[in-house]
């Protein structure tokens, strides 16, 4: 059968793919295995394509079935919108809706145009979804649906145990090379993703991942991981690994097989602070295999701020990390939650953080309650909007202690005094030189810094938030 991926064009108030914008890995994960079955697959990206043009391409590809991704939950409109049109423009193609959100809330999706919302793994529910209807059989059979059915919605029951990560195919990255020089983070580019595991045994209030797989975590062997690597032309690779070195011994072997077969690639990886604490010897093992960016999830400077959000970590570790991380040269973008009921005080106490430490790099999300998480089962009744667009976490969704316009202020200053620190520590020309030494490489086009460039001066004035509330 010819199955179809199709990724949901840029939208949302702000469009945060300003300093990320990254390939579309779960379709050509799924891909990969429906391949293997001898089904043939097209994914389009209909980012970079545009919507008429992309779907005027898949349309003239003439696909059985459709799948669509909606891993945010900013993504559902344009997700339901998008199956609309394909239903309208191909009435008898199958449309099916998978990822996390749509794992996470699929009644939300309950809707005419679409046929069936898979909920779980996709490697594990698509292609037996496929052979059945391939088969003329009763998707009904099919564990891990949920199914429209005479105007209702029917669930088939759990999807499939999960399997051991290195029995799946390599991403099938040959649909998405056309696309390859598109895909970015920060300043680098081309930019591949890479998963070397998955799922997360901690149980932070605030997010989904846990859930969605079950508080199950899996891993690829060393081996695979230099397998799929070498098979990667892009330089710049972000490990989507929610919790990077969570098992030593297998970080420090990868790092050993990986220097062994010569890859040297810019790996930015997202761990936790106490790992780093406990093990820094990682870090220099992998300095080896490359250059190193790291991603830490802080959340917050205090031990009572990381408890409200179940973070089973110490302010002390993250203070200690940023310390090993600064000694060790390596660089690293420490995020913290700004929870809407902040006092001044609260907005003081991190901006003399970020001072005290030079984490000029810090970025600030404002805790959302997304549907799925114990947030949003705590917090639903309080929400202000069901603006889904809203949920992209640099807006309140959530009733806010100060005014709106003064907590908008206090948080454009979070942005505008970290882009100070940056240039108090590194020096303003120092920054602007070292972006275009970077430009003349060619691996970072200007049309990216303009971007990184426009989304701190963006995000440093209040304007740019309240604006979504009017």
């Amino acid at each position: 059968m010819k199955v179809a991926f199709v990724k949901p064009p840029v939208g949302g108030i702000l469009g945060l793919e300003m300093l990320t914008f990254v390939e579309p890995l779960g379709p050509i994960c799924v891909a990969a295995c429906l391949e293997a079955e001898g089904h043939e697959c097209k994914v389009y990206d209909l980012r970079i394509d545009g919507e008429d043009h992309g779907l005027a391409l898949c349309k003239k590809f003439g696909p059985d079935v459709v799948g669509l991704q909606c891993n945010f939950t900013t993504e559902r409109k344009r997700t339901l919108r998008l199956a609309q049109r394909i239903k309208r423009e191909n009435p008898g193609t199958f449309v099916v809706v998978g990822g996390h959100d749509a794992s996470r809330d699929p009644n939300w999706f309950n809707d005419d145009v679409i046929d069936a919302v898979a909920v779980g793994d996709g490697e594990e529910v698509m292609p037996a979804m496929v052979d059945a209807i391939q088969r003329g059989h009763d998707l009904a059979t099919v564990p891990g649906l949920m199914l429209h059915r005479d105007g209702r919605w029917i669930s088939t029951g759990h999807a499939p145990t999960r399997k051991n990560l290195d029995d799946y195919p390599l991403p099938a990255r040959h649909l998405i090379e056309h696309y390859a020089d598109h895909y970015y983070i920060n300043f680098h580019k081309p930019l591949a993703l890479m998963e070397t595991a998955r799922g997360c045994p901690f149980k932070c209030n605030f997010c989904s991942v846990w859930k969605f797989h079950e508080s199950t975590f899996r891993e690829k062997s060393p081996a695979r991981v230099v397998r799929e690597l070498q098979a990667i032309k892009a330089e710049a690779i972000f490990i989507t690994d929610d919790i990077f070195w969570m098992n030593v011994k297998r970080g420090e072997e990868m790092a050993r097989q990986i220097k062994a077969a010569g890859i040297k690639k810019f790996f930015t990886v997202q761990t936790r602070t106490d790992i780093i604490c406990k093990f820094p010897h990682l870090i220099e093992m992998w300095k080896d295999c490359g250059k190193l960016a790291i991603f830490l999830g802080l959340e917050s400077v205090t031990d009572e701020g990381l408890k409200a959000v179940n973070k089973k970590n110490t302010a002390n570790n993250n203070e200690r990390a940023i310390r090993i991380l600064q000694d060790l040269g390596v660089g690293f973008t420490p995020n913290f939650i700004v929870d809407p009921a902040w006092t001044r005080d609260d907005f003081k106490r991190l901006r003399d953080w970020i001072d005290h430490t030079g984490a000029y790099n810090s970025g600030f999300s404002v805790l959302t309650p997304l549907p799925g998480t114990d947030l949003w089962d705590t917090a639903k009744e309080q929400v202000t909007t069901h603006d889904w667009e809203m949920y992209d976490i640099v807006h309140a969704v959530l009733p806010t202690t100060l005014s709106l316009d003064d907590f908008y202020k206090e948080y454009s200053a979070l942005w505008r005094h970290a882009l100070d620190v940056r240039y108090r520590y590194r020096g303003k020309w120092k920054t602007y030189m070292q972006l275009g030494a970077a430009l003349a490489t060619g691996k970072v086009s200007l049309n990216n810094v303009r971007r990184g460039l426009g989304m701190a001066k963006t995000f440093s004035k209040p304007e740019t938030f309240l604006r979504a509330h009017e």
